[in-house]
């Protein structure tokens, strides 16, 4: 019997989270690095008519209002409220009533032009430095650890895994002694494809565009209305019918998904704004070339242990309500006569800008607010850190800890984190580079790997020659200096380092 086809409408029920105008456009400018957001001021400027950024226009009411709450600030005097938690984003709609009655305009100044330096830029970690640091996140024992970092290592241009994961795994036992089956290797490319920058550890460019969408619906915070249902066309596209998308087969598309046309083209739209070489930057790091990042953050130390950091300000204009505008839309308010048609028009268009503008200045002051309580958190719990900037000093730090001390949800720090840079005495640091996982030994207890071995490295050098300290003798020394591990983990960290076994170390 042949199938009949049509189109049919189908009513989908779905759990969206709402935030408020503020709070979206707040956590939308969080996310932007520098560099982006200065693109998206002056873009917002020349959209809105009534926000100003040129200060020979400001009237003497802008002038007095301006307040830089973003001056140079000690992380050792910062108040990060103490774990308490705080409102990084106001739930209040922003609305021009709340100044209509007075002169307080929000502004957003962030320094005198005289101020203003030449865009600092420092030494970085590579791109593969930056995908190892994501690590932390997830907890990976010693083996996985080794299986990711393997993967990283393994990608290639494009950010894709071409070889098998079968060939991966032969690799890895002939050439580095690291037995694995695919089961593993699949976990391990699992967690890699979840790091940053979505789509990075994919097969083919199906898989990585699956990635990118599945990424994006995931995301719930930031779909609005319709948004989730065409990330899940675009998404039931790519997995089932992806040859016809390659051949750009729109008629047999809509038939075999009963869809029109114009939706169809529409999820092109969407799909095209996808990423199909997420790992370009990694063609400079294979061929150790430096790359340069404009840091959100500039800390700087001195002998005395004093630690100052400072908002890297670009060049982001000074931001304020064009006072004119505000003070013809009051006037019209209180008018007591009727006003005309096209004065009605007037206000309500004058209105919808001011709002607008109101709502862009108060979103850029609470992401500021939001950078610096961060920022001084991480300095207070990484205090030795950037006092010597010795990687041993690292302590274990994950995004709670974070969280809980600058007073702000997991997921403000995570944005933070995920897209800013520090420049600290000279060297540029992705923020991630200052989290680490901590990890555990057989009884639960936190160890610090790196500290260990160090330790063991220390051991080796000191150690008579002739008689060379067995793996059983350097874990007595560690556990007697308070690190409870086994002989077997000794081993491992010994052949991390590079040093070989006891028998190999005899020298007469």
């Amino acid at each position: 019997m042949p199938q009949v086809q049509g189109q049919y409408q189908v009513q989908k029920e779905a759990q969206l989270l709402k935030l408020s105008p503020l709070q979206l456009m707040t956590t939308r400018l969080l996310e932007l690095p520098i560099v982006e957001l200065e693109q998206r001021v002056k873009d917002e400027a020349i959209d809105n008519i009534a926000l100003e950024t040129d200060r020979s226009n400001a009237s003497e009411d802008d002038l007095r209002n301006q307040d830089d709450g973003f001056d140079e600030e000690s992380a050792d005097g910062f108040d990060t409220n103490d774990g308490e938690k705080s409102d990084e984003t106001d739930e209040r709609e922003v609305s021009i009533d709340d100044y209509a009655d007075s002169d307080e305009l929000p502004v957003f100044q962030p320094s005198e032009a005289s101020d203003r330096q030449e865009r600092p830029l420092g030494e970085t970690v590579s791109f593969v430095d930056d995908l190892m640091c994501q690590m932390v996140d997830y907890g990976l024992n010693d083996h996985q650890r080794e299986l990711v970092e393997y993967l990283i290592y393994s990608l290639n241009d494009n950010g894709y895994i071409e070889v098998s994961l079968s060939r991966l795994a032969d690799e890895m036992l002939f050439h580095h002694n690291i037995q694995t089956d695919e089961i593993e290797l699949e976990e391990a490319l699992h967690i890699l494809q979840q790091f940053d920058p979505a789509g990075i550890g994919a097969r083919d460019t199906r898989e990585c565009l699956l990635l990118q969408l599945e990424r994006k619906m995931n995301d719930r915070e930031h779909l609005i209305g319709e948004k989730y249902f065409l990330l899940e066309d675009a998404h039931r596209l790519i997995s089932e019918h992806y040859d016809l998308f390659v051949n750009n087969n729109v008629e047999k598309l809509k038939t075999v998904m009963g869809l029109s046309a114009a939706r169809v083209r529409v999820i092109f739209e969407e799909l095209r704004k996808l990423n199909l070489h997420p790992g370009l930057a990694l063609t400079e790091s294979a061929k150790d070339r430096v790359e340069s990042a404009i840091p959100d953050f500039i800390v700087e130390t001195d002998e005395n242990g004093q630690i100052d950091f400072r908002l890297n300000r670009g060049d982001l204009p000074e931001l304020f309500i064009n006072h004119e505008y505000a003070q013809q839309l009051k006037e019209y308010q209180s008018a007591k006569r009727k006003l005309s048609r096209s004065e009605q028009d007037f206000v309500t268009y004058i209105r919808r800008k001011i709002e607008a503008a109101n709502l862009f200045i108060e979103a850029i002051l609470q992401r500021q607010n939001t950078l610096k309580k961060t920022m001084a958190a991480i300095i207070q719990l990484q205090h030795t850190f950037f006092l010597t900037q010795d990687p041993n000093d690292l302590q274990p730090l994950v995004l709670k800890d974070v969280a809980e001390k600058a007073g702000f949800d997991i997921s403000t720090v995570s944005r933070v984190r995920n897209s800013k840079y520090c420049l600290l005495d000279g060297r540029i640091y992705p923020l991630s580079y200052f989290f680490k996982h901590p990890r555990s030994n057989a009884q639960g207890t936190a160890i610090d790997a790196d500290r260990v071995r160090k330790f063991i490295r220390q051991l080796v050098a000191e150690e008579d020659k002739a008689q060379p300290l067995s793996d059983q003798q350097i874990c007595n020394i560690l556990n007697k200096m308070g690190f409870e591990i086994k002989r077997r983990t000794v081993a491992k960290y010994r052949d991390e380092i590079g040093i070989p076994p006891v028998q190999k170390r005899i020298s007469i």
